[in-house]
């Protein structure tokens, strides 16, 4: 029978835990992504948690091939505990300039995709406007032409022909006899 050597000598844990805070400040630096995206593109509730889970998808997905490839397959506390610890480390040292150098470059990027959507943004605009003014009007006549049909012929009063017959009839029949 075969034992798998799981067990790490005092410094390859000591290598392990620091690889694990790396792993954070990469971490930190893919959350200052989203961070950045949410500065340059503004996002509801819902877009934010989505990010959110999102990234926290990813940190998991991150600890479990740290955890297959360099701690052996076996996930480690001080793993989880080191990667947090260099997320807070970087967030806290490089955090907010780092925000600020992403946000300018995606600034920058979605100028110039801004700048390369321009012409077709015209042609789409243009086009647009041309059918709008058309089925504007279309609208219109149609309301119009729908207004006209469900006008009732005869006015709702006199719907009742008997009545005016009826009084017609009781007035002259009464002139008659007296």
């Amino acid at each position: 029978m075969i034992i798998p050597d799981t067990f790490l000598s005092v410094h390859e844990e000591t290598v392990l835990f620091l690889s694990s805070v790396l792993l954070g400040f990469g971490m930190e630096l893919i959350f200052d992504i989203f961070r950045a995206l949410r500065l340059v593109i503004p996002h509801k509730t819902a877009a934010v948690a989505l990010e959110d889970i999102l990234f926290l998808l990813i940190w998991a997905g991150s600890i479990a091939a740290f955890t297959a490839v360099l701690a052996k397959g076996d996930l480690r506390f001080f793993c989880i505990g080191g990667s947090i610890i260099g997320f807070i480390v970087c967030r806290l040292l490089i955090g907010n300039p780092v925000v600020k150098l992403i946000s300018s470059i995606l600034k920058i990027i979605m100028k110039v995709i801004a700048w390369c959507i321009k012409p077709f943004r015209n042609i789409i605009v243009s086009i647009y406007t041309k059918f709008r003014m058309k089925f504007v009007r279309n609208a219109k006549t149609h309301t119009k032409r729908k207004n006209i049909s469900l006008a009732p012929l005869i006015a709702p009063f006199k719907m009742l022909y008997n009545i005016f017959k009826s009084k017609r009839k009781q007035g002259d029949n009464k002139s008659g006899s007296e």
